[in-house]
C-alpha cells in the first residue's frame, strides 16, 4: 500500500472538523477503541513509522474515516462538498468578472463624436479603485502584523465567509436533507469553521476568499482590455483631458512620468506616454470645443490608458493571487493540529488498548486493573505520555492517592508530573497559579483537573478556568477530566447526560485547547 501524503487542503480540514464534532457525543472508550484500531491497521501506510508526526497520524485517521464514512462517489463528505461549492465559485468569479469588465468598457467608450474620451474618467472608473483596494489590502496585512491582536475583521471576511457555506448547502441540498440531525449538524459546524475556528486556523481561511476576490479582478480587466482594444481598433476614438482645477500641462505632464515608470524602461519613448506637446494639444477647452485639436494629439493617450490598466489592474491582480498562494501555502504547511481535538485523537491513537478485570465496581479509582497485552506491546512508551500538571479538588482529595492515579493516568496517554490540591480557599487557589506559572512554562506540559462531573459546574470553577488560560502559555492544554459520585472503593463512571451537560457548559468559553471527558469508562 501507498505510503501516506501528509500535505493538507481545505477539504482534509473541513473533514476532520467534521468528524471531530460527530466525537463530541461519543463514549471515550468506544472511540479509543476505534482509534486504535485504525492506528494499528493501517500503519504499514505511514511514511515514517518509527516517529510519525502528529499531521501523518492524523492524515491516516481521516483517510481511513471517510473511506469507512463515505464509501463510493455516491456520498460525499463535507470537504468534497466545499470542493464542488469553491470550483463552482472560481467559475462564476471567471464568468462574471470578464461580463462585468465587457459591459464596463464597452459602456464607457460609447463614443458619440461630439466629444474626447476624458482620460481623468477612464483613470478614476477603472485604475483609481483598484489601487485604492490593492492599498487597503497592503494596509490591513500590515496592520495585522504589527498587532497580531485585535484587529477587526477584513473586508473579505465580512463579505464572503458565509458564502462557500451557503452555496455549498444549495448545491447538495438534497443529500443534506437525506441525513439525520446529527450528521446534518456536523455538516453545518464543518461549514461554519471559516468564521468560528479562527483561533485554531488564523488567517488560514481567508486566502480562498482573497483568491475568488483576485480571480474576479483579474478577468475583469481581461474583459476591459478587450473592451478597450476592441474599440480603439473600430472606432475613431479621441481622447484628451480637462478639469476645472487649474492643472498644467507640466504637472500633468510629470504625473505621467510617475506613473509610467513601470514600463518606461522597456518601451519605446513614443509610446510610453504623451509628450509634453500632446498633452498641450489634447487638453479640452469648453468654450472652444474640439474643431481646433489635433488627430495625432486626441489619439497620443490611449497606449498609456492601455498600459495603466495592464500595469495597475491585470498584472497588480496576478502578482496579488501569486503573493496570496504562498501564504495560503505557508499557513497550510504550518498547521501543527495541536488543539484539544487533534492532541486527544493521537492520544487515542497511541495508547494501547486495555480492558479491566474487576468485580463489581470496576474502572474506579481504587479498583485500578492490570492492563492486558495488546498483540505487540503492553503499555503506552513513556515517550508518549503527556506530562501534566494535576489539579484535585479539596473535598475529593484523600480519595485520589498518587499511586492509583499514575496507573490510571497512563492508561489515557498522560504521565502525573505534579499533584496539587486546590478549590480550598481564594488565597490557596491564588497560590495555585504561582505555582503554575513555574511548572507549565512550556506549552508542552499540559494541565489535568479532576472533577466531580455529576454536579453541573459552578459559574465560579468556570470563571476559574478562564483565569488559568490567562497565566497559562498560548497553547497549553487543559484536560478536564470527570468522574461520578465518590463510593467507598473510589468513584463510578459518568453517565453520558452528566458529561453532556460540562461539555455544553465549558464549550461557551470557546477555548480550542481545553479538553473535556470522562476520567472513567
Amino acid at each position: 500500500m501507498a505510503p501516506m501524503k501528509t500535505s493538507w487542503n481545505y477539504q482534509g480540514i473541513i473533514d476532520l472538523e467534521y468528524f471531530c464534532h460527530l466525537d463530541n457525543d461519543t463514549d471515550e472508550t468506544d472511540l479509543h477503541r476505534r482509534d486504535r484500531n485504525i492506528f494499528l491497521g493501517h500503519q504499514e501506510r505511514l511514511v515514517n513509522q518509527t516517529t510519525p508526526s502528529r499531521r501523518e497520524l492524523i492524515r491516516l485517521w481521516l483517510a481511513a474515516m471517510v473511506a469507512s464514512e463515505f464509501p463510493g462517489p455516491a456520498r460525499k463528505s463535507p470537504g468534497a462538498l466545499l470542493g464542488d461549492a469553491l470550483r463552482l465559485a472560481k467559475n462564476l468569479a471567471v464568468v462574471t468578472g470578464l461580463a462585468v469588465g465587457l459591459v464596463s468598457g464597452l459602456s464607457f467608450f460609447t463614443y458619440t463624436g461630439t466629444t474626447p474620451v476624458n482620460v481623468f474618467h477612464f483613470l478614476l472608473f477603472f485604475v483609481i479603485p483598484q489601487l485604492l483596494l490593492a492599498g487597503l489590502v497592503l494596509g490591513a496585512c500590515l496592520l495585522r502584523a504589527l498587532v497580531p491582536a485585535g484587529t477587526p475583521p477584513s473586508f473579505y471576511s465580512l463579505l464572503l465567509r458565509g458564502m462557500l457555506r451557503r452555496l455549498a448547502a444549495f448545491l447538495h441540498k438534497p443529500l443534506l436533507q437525506s441525513l439525520d440531525a446529527d450528521k446534518r449538524t456536523g455538516f453545518m459546524y464543518a461549514f461554519d469553521i471559516f468564521k468560528t475556528r479562527s483561533t485554531i486556523y488564523g488567517s488560514l481561511f481567508y486566502w480562498p476568499l482573497f483568491g475568488l476576490v483576485q480571480l474576479f479582478a483579474i478577468f475583469c480587466n481581461l474583459g476591459l482590455l478587450t473592451a478597450t482594444m476592441a474599440k480603439i481598433t473600430t472606432s475613431d476614438l479621441a481622447f484628451g483631458w480637462q478639469s476645472t482645477l487649474q492643472i498644467s500641462s507640466e504637472a500633468l505632464h510629470r504625473a505621467v512620468q510617475i506613473v509610467a515608470l513601470p514600463w518606461s524602461w522597456f518601451i519605446p519613448t513614443s509610446s510610453r506616454y504623451p509628450s509634453l506637446a500632446e498633452i498641450e494639444g489634447s487638453r479640452i477647452i469648453l468654450k472652444d470645443g474640439m474643431y481646433h485639436l489635433v488627430t495625432g494629439d486626441l489619439i497620443a493617450w490611449w497606449p498609456f490608458l492601455v498600459l495603466t490598466l495592464l500595469f495597475y489592474g491585470l498584472l497588480l491582480r496576478l502578482a496579488f493571487t501569486v503573493f496570496g498562494r504562498l501564504l495560503e501555502e505557508r499557513a497550510l504547511a504550518r498547521l501543527d493540529f495541536d488543539n484539544a481535538a487533534c492532541l486527544t485523537l493521537i492520544r487515542r491513537m497511541r495508547t494501547p488498548l486495555v480492558s479491566t478485570q474487576a468485580a463489581p465496581e470496576t474502572n474506579q479509582v481504587e479498583n485500578e486493573a492490570i492492563p492486558e497485552k495488546e498483540e505487540a506491546e503492553s503499555q503506552t512508551p513513556a515517550s508518549h505520555l503527556l506530562p501534566q500538571v494535576m489539579l484535585v479538588p479539596d473535598d475529593i482529595f484523600g480519595l485520589c492517592p498518587t499511586d492509583k492515579l499514575i496507573p490510571l493516568m497512563r492508561d489515557r496517554g498522560f504521565a502525573i508530573k505534579s499533584v496539587h490540591k486546590f478549590m480550598s480557599g481564594y488565597d490557596e487557589d491564588e497560590e495555585i497559579k504561582n505555582i503554575l506559572l513555574e511548572q507549565c512554562r512550556n506549552p508542552k506540559d499540559g494541565l489535568f483537573i479532576l472533577m466531580e462531573g455529576w454536579m453541573p459546574p459552578l459559574v465560579a470553577f468556570i470563571t476559574y478556568l478562564k483565569d488559568l488560560r490567562e497565566i497559562l502559555p498560548e497553547k497549553t492544554m487543559i484536560h478536564l477530566g470527570l468522574v461520578g459520585r465518590p463510593v467507598r472503593s473510589g468513584f463510578t463512571p459518568l453517565t453520558p447526560q452528566d458529561l453532556a451537560i460540562w461539555r455544553k457548559k465549558i464549550s461557551t468559553s470557546r477555548d480550542p485547547y481545553l479538553h473535556v471527558f470522562s476520567l472513567l469508562s
